[in-house]
């Protein structure tokens, strides 16, 4: 089938094509002052070490009304108040300094892996929607699959861009990640967001929300895996390779699948 040359334009941090708007944002971490409004304003008594509040990943269709969005402050919204009590570690520094003085037993009174289940925000007729919302009409069950084989195609990248939305290094225990790749070619646009967790000698997981849209169709696919295992899956690559710690691809390429979900996003909804 021969391949469309579809018309595009590119903008600063972006592109429009088609029907599409598709825009990112990269800025500094916040600042003290601003991490402690935020904080104030999320209910939290902890915060990643590097917020960077005002990046996202923005996808917008003003034919149909949809916009969707990764960023920072909803996935903070989603954490815990309270610190998961199956993943502990004796040697945390902040785990120390927050219950400094206190002499009964000691726990972290903060989420402070940082495991937030966001999976994207949606926005149509004038309504914001998170994970767990979802109208009759907007979203579909499905069973087909994102085609890999059509994304591993060498096509030319129109636009591409990485943006980090949070990060932590848990007092030198391990890593917490939230981070959104995006990339435009001629046929489609491809999103990965992943959140990534390494606690040392603990555990690892992962969170991976994809959207792939092919430009000319009524529906985008949505992909969410987690994936999650003891750090003993992981110790005896590290034990021949450090360096492999620090891959955050290899740790997740090892991770067993915990669940997989497929859906449609209809832009038919708004028809």
């Amino acid at each position: 089938m021969t391949a469309i040359n579809r018309p595009y334009k590119l903008i600063k941090n972006g592109i429009e094509i088609g029907d599409w708007v598709i825009h990112t944002s990269k800025n500094p971490i916040l600042k003290s002052t601003e991490k402690e409004e935020w904080e104030k304003e999320l209910a939290l008594n902890g915060l990643p070490e590097m917020v960077y509040g005002n990046n996202f990943v923005r996808l917008s269709n003003e034919k149909r009304d949809i916009t969707i969005v990764f960023n920072c402050m909803d996935a903070l919204k989603m954490l815990d108040k309270v610190a998961d009590q199956s993943i502990k570690v004796s040697s945390s520094k902040k785990w120390e300094e927050i219950n400094k003085g206190f002499e009964g037993q000691i726990e972290k009174s903060f989420e402070w892996t940082f495991s937030s289940p966001y999976t994207g925000t949606l926005l149509t007729r004038g309504h914001c929607y998170s994970n767990f919302e979802k109208p009759i009409g907007l979203f579909e069950n499905t069973t087909e699959k994102i085609d890999i084989e059509k994304l591993k195609r060498p096509d030319p990248i129109l636009f591409f861009d990485d943006v980090l939305l949070y990060e932590d290094e848990l007092a030198d225990n391990g890593s917490s990640m939230l981070s959104v790749k995006i990339r435009v070619n001629n046929e489609s646009v491809f999103l990965l967001s992943r959140f990534f967790l390494r606690v040392d000698d603990v555990i690892c997981r992962c969170l991976d929300t994809r959207i792939y849209h092919e430009f000319g169709k009524d529906y985008l696919l949505k992909e969410v895996t987690f994936k999650e295992s003891s750090f003993d899956i992981i110790k005896p690559y590290s034990e021949n390779d450090p360096t492999l710690l620090t891959d955050s691809n290899f740790i997740v390429s090892k991770l067993p699948i915990k669940s997989l979900t497929t859906e449609k996003i209809l832009l038919s909804y708004n028809q």
